[in-house]
């Protein structure tokens, strides 16, 4: 019996975006992941790896070639996150697309977990698994619930990042915002912003596993730290109704509490405020004006 969401042949066909400024070496280590994991599905996905690549390096991307993977690598000197992604998503033909970063690893069983899950909920869109470090399989960036959970959409203030989901394409695709997202005015937030934009049923599981290495355990720049502050009060500017400027009261309200635990420093919270603050009113103010649609 052929699943109602795979195609006529039996197929279901996904684009894995991937837009990076090197170095190409962990592409290939990312695509050897993918590969990898692609094998334990029974030839059920149809995949291409779509990658967007600004880096200087006139070499071309070396990997073992596969009927499992087709590969389309778009060179392009314009720098952004968000600008080089928009040119994957023109560039995709999938019925569901995914977004990577050039440093992540696929855990051998997603996409086996993905067929299954897309086949036990069939309306769901837009599918958030978790994000975990490489060596000790500890969770990153957030606390990952163990149980699988529908996720609505004031949720994803929470639970959406860019890599960790996996979303089927529709008839009113959003782009990113480029105003948003590294080498943009606003540094970051950028893919809160786009899922809070799709329009999709959401369902969050333990079962969808991205590897990331633990950008904690090297020291962030204040510059970068900063960026993302400022990044973060803008997207609150840009969705101050209904929950924007309570997500912003309640994350600065998040960090002072983390002072009083010793887990943070008075410089660290001045920092967050002000920059957090800055974005907010540098995105409302150019709104009100007309500079932002």
């Amino acid at each position: 019996m052929v699943d109602s969401r795979l195609d006529p042949e039996g197929f279901m066909k996904l684009s894995i975006i991937c837009a990076t400024l090197g170095p190409l070496s962990e592409v290939d280590s990312l695509i050897h992941s993918i590969i990898r994991a692609l094998r334990r599905t029974n030839s059920n996905i149809c995949a291409e790896f779509i990658l967007v690549d600004q880096s200087k390096d006139p070499t071309e991307l070396c990997f073992q070639i596969s009927d499992w993977l087709n590969l389309i690598h778009i060179r392009n000197a314009a720098r952004g996150l968000s600008l080089n992604r928009n040119i994957g998503l023109d560039r995709a033909s999938g019925d569901w697309v995914m977004l990577i970063d050039s440093d992540c690893l696929i855990s051998e069983d997603y996409f086996q977990n993905f067929i299954e899950l897309m086949r036990a909920h069939p309306n769901i869109d837009h599918f958030i698994g978790r994000i975990l470090d490489p060596y000790y399989a500890n969770p990153l960036f957030r606390e990952w619930p163990c149980i699988t959970r529908r996720i609505w959409k004031p949720m994803l203030w929470y639970y959406a990042t860019s890599v960790n989901s996996i979303f089927k394409v529709n008839d009113d695709m959003q782009r990113f915002d480029e105003n948003f997202g590294l080498g943009a005015r606003y540094g970051s937030s950028e893919d809160i912003d786009f899922f809070l934009r799709l329009k999709a049923k959401r369902l969050y599981t333990p079962k969808l596993i991205i590897l990331h290495p633990d950008i904690f355990q090297t020291e962030l720049s204040a510059r970068k730290i900063d960026s993302y502050s400022y990044g973060f009060g803008a997207l609150c500017a840009k969705h101050v109704l209904p929950l924007g400027i309570i997500i912003m009261l309640a994350s600065l309200l998040k960090k002072a509490a983390d002072v009083l635990r010793g887990r943070s420093t008075p410089n660290e919270l001045a920092r967050a405020t002000a920059f957090r603050l800055r974005g907010f009113w540098t995105y409302l103010s150019n709104r009100i004006q007309g500079g932002h649609v």
